[in-house]
């Protein structure tokens, strides 16, 4: 299922363009930080682009979550935060119970605002994204051909909620969605809007991020069931 961008036309739009960004904000202490997307959802909605619909998981996603929260059993994970939508913050409250820990929810953590394009089936989806390729590529940052999110309020949103769940811990989960982890890892680093698209991550799979006074390292990404501590 395609719900990323197509490839940068040739020749390639003029300017701004997607230039490289700033690595994000170093910690203020050592952390590891699990990044996980939910598991899969209902198959009624698995071939539409729901983006910020509140979708139920199917029987498979419900196992997903548990199946993560076991293996983040013994990875003294001192927080959990989680997506309001139903289907991340179910994960969310497998991790917290199995962890011990008290389970924080975030609005800032929902997935993506797809405006118009929410609920289109997912050949109507990607025909949209190749007539918009060209306007898409000359600013990443800023399209909103959509009418929903941009891609530089999706990212100033999550970094502001992933900030604030790192203080204070030294390892930390996240359970949200396919593009809110996309945004973090991207502003974490310092890729580039549209590249970051690069980052797919499969239902019920996660990334590791490990920051210190140094910065942001991409530690471990598409773990599933087996990341363990």
């Amino acid at each position: 299922m395609q719900l990323s961008p197509p490839p940068i036309p040739q020749p390639a739009p003029g300017p701004p363009g997607d230039p490289a960004r700033k690595p994000g904000e170093s910690p203020p202490q050592a952390i590891q930080v699990w990044l996980i997307r939910h598991g899969q959802v209902d198959q009624t909605y698995s071939n539409q682009a729901y983006g910020a619909l509140d979708v139920p998981l199917s029987a498979l996603g419900e196992a997903q979550n548990q199946a993560i929260a076991e293996a983040l059993a013994g990875s003294e994970i001192e927080r959990v935060v989680a997506s309001p939508l139903s289907r991340a913050r179910r994960m969310g409250e497998s991790i917290a119970a199995r962890c011990g820990v008290k389970l924080d929810v975030d609005a800032r953590l929902g997935e993506l605002n797809r405006g118009d394009w929410q609920v289109l089936a997912c050949p109507d989806y990607q025909a949209r994204w190749d007539a918009e390729a060209q306007l898409y590529w000359r600013d990443p940052a800023n399209w909103r051909g959509h009418g929903g999110e941009t891609e530089s309020e999706l990212g100033d949103r999550t970094w502001s909620a992933f900030t604030e769940a790192t203080q204070g811990v030294s390892r930390l989960a996240i359970a949200a969605h396919r593009n809110v982890v996309r945004s973090i890892v991207a502003r974490a680093l310092g890729l580039p809007f549209g590249k970051s698209h690069a980052l797919i991550l499969d239902p019920g799979h996660g990334a590791l991020l490990v920051g210190d006074e140094t910065g942001w390292t991409l530690a471990r990404f598409g773990s599933g069931p087996e990341l363990g501590p």
